[in-house]
């Protein structure tokens, strides 16, 4: 067993916030997963490959929306090419999984050689990087059982590296520490296979994963929040005072029929005179 793993560093998510919110992004998508029946990527960068099993496409709700998701076994999940993908310093993933016990991997990026990377843990979200002595632990659960999230990693590769996550847009942990960057070669939902603990991981499902070169600012995390498609998607605009359209034009064609009213009314009681 790994030891002092279970150990969360207190007040890991107060400060930096601010800092880290820029106005302008400077991430560029470099892959884009939706997972509608095929692994390949709707833009930009070549499809992601099957590690140790292809996983089955099926149809499940997803945040209320109806939708394929490539579901996977335990031991088995996906990975990208390392030969055609940049390097990465954000990660945007839509997913689900089975086992609500211990620590099941979300994301590796030391191609199966190491324990650093992100987990589940007991539902926490959980960075792990060894010579750190413990793990980075959210103070709570974030994760549902068995239930969809949308978790986003952002890495700076800069003089002050900083390792962050997100779950359905609000920021759960940050550490001091970072991979400088994540690299291109990432391993999503299998554990590795040497370096440290192996058999981390759990079966589940996943709706759509998104990779950037660059970070993505915490204004552009907030606005994917939980999303199916790991897109952030426009909020119907309200008129002003949070009348429908609907609503204001009843009350205006309301207000003109009794205007109408008024004025046959009082042209009737001059024709009595």
């Amino acid at each position: 067993m790994r030891t002092g793993r279970a150990a969360a560093l207190a007040g890991v998510i107060a400060v930096a916030t601010a800092v880290w919110a820029s106005s302008a992004s400077a991430a560029t998508l470099i892959g884009d997963y939706q997972l509608q029946g095929t692994k390949e990527s709707s833009g930009p960068g070549s499809s992601l490959g099957g590690l140790n099993d292809i996983g089955t496409f099926q149809t499940e709700n997803v945040m209320g929306t109806t939708r394929q998701v490539l579901a996977f076994a335990q031991g088995t999940g996906l990975r990208t090419a390392p030969a055609t993908m940049p390097s990465t310093n954000s990660v945007v993933m839509t997913f689900r999984l089975l086992d609500d016990t211990g620590y099941n991997r979300i994301l590796d990026w030391s191609a199966g050689t190491d324990d650093n990377g992100i987990y589940d843990h007991n539902r926490k979200a959980s960075y792990y990087r060894p010579g750190l002595g413990q793990a980075v632990d959210s103070p709570g659960a974030v994760f549902g059982s068995n239930s969809y999230s949308t978790l986003a990693v952002t890495m700076s590769p800069d003089a002050s590296p900083l390792t962050r996550a997100f779950v359905n847009g609000a920021q759960v942990l940050q550490s001091p520490h970072s991979e400088p960057p994540i690299g291109g070669y990432l391993t999503f939902f299998v554990d590795n296979t040497s370096g440290g603990t192996t058999g981390e991981e759990s079966a589940g499902a996943v709706s759509c994963i998104r990779i950037y070169s660059g970070i993505l600012t915490d204004a552009e995390i907030a606005a994917i929040g939980a999303s199916p498609d790991c897109i952030a998607h426009p909020a119907s605009v309200q008129p002003p005072g949070g009348q429908t359209a609907a609503k204001k034009c009843k009350k205006h064609k309301k207000k003109h029929r009794s205007a109408e009213s008024a004025k046959k009314k009082k042209c009737k009681k001059k024709k009595k005179r």
